[in-house]
């Protein structure tokens, strides 16, 4: 029992990390060996990083910083986040609760929630939302299988648990759940984790 609470202490620490402050300005390496070819970047004193672990020579600390980047200079812009965050996209609300792989299908369980006060949210899975995986591998929305896969009204601050069936010609890869609050709306993005 002991060593497992040794064991957990140590984990929380590798994935949890310690926060501190950057005292000098310094170089930042891609690895933990100080040449001009490895070199990714500067940091300066004052800012915030969070130390990972000590590399084996004792030289380095593996950390991890916070920055922002412009969209205009990534591949891919868009944010995908894991099961179980809600975002919200218009007035409707959603949270992915659940995700299950068979094969070449995939079912998913998601809260929609109307958040205006005075306006009824026309959720139709079919319109609002999409599910594509690696090499443009569509899923399609199965209509005989599930809860809320047609049209559901759904009256202000009210909410549905959608129960979605996604049936793929491949075994997907790399799906991502995009959902939208109406049509030509803003988009949110899941990704689904296989």
């Amino acid at each position: 029992m002991y060593a497992l609470f040794i064991l957990m202490v140590v984990l929380s620490i590798e994935l949890i990390g310690q926060e501190t402050e950057v005292i000098k300005k310094t170089k930042v390496y891609l690895t933990p060996k100080a040449n001009k070819d490895n070199i990714i970047g500067e940091i300066s004193p004052g800012n915030s990083v969070t130390k990972l672990k000590k590399d084996k020579s004792g030289e380095f600390v593996k950390a991890t910083i916070e920055f922002y980047i412009p969209i205009e200079a990534l591949r891919e812009g868009r944010v995908s986040h894991p099961v179980g965050t809600t975002q919200v996209a218009d007035n409707a609300k959603y949270k992915l609760m659940e995700v299950n792989q068979i094969g070449t299908q995939i079912a998913l369980k998601l809260l929609v929630t109307n958040i205006s006060h005075t306006k009824g949210l026309d959720f139709s899975a079919m319109v609002l939302l999409k599910a594509i995986g690696k090499g443009n591998n569509k899923g399609e929305l199965n209509p005989f299988q599930g809860k809320h896969q047609d049209l559901a009204i759904i009256a202000p601050q009210e909410h549905v648990m959608a129960e979605l069936f996604y049936d793929f010609k491949s075994k997907p890869k790399n799906v991502e759940l995009i959902c939208t609050g109406k049509m030509g709306g803003d988009r949110i993005y899941y990704t689904l984790g296989f």
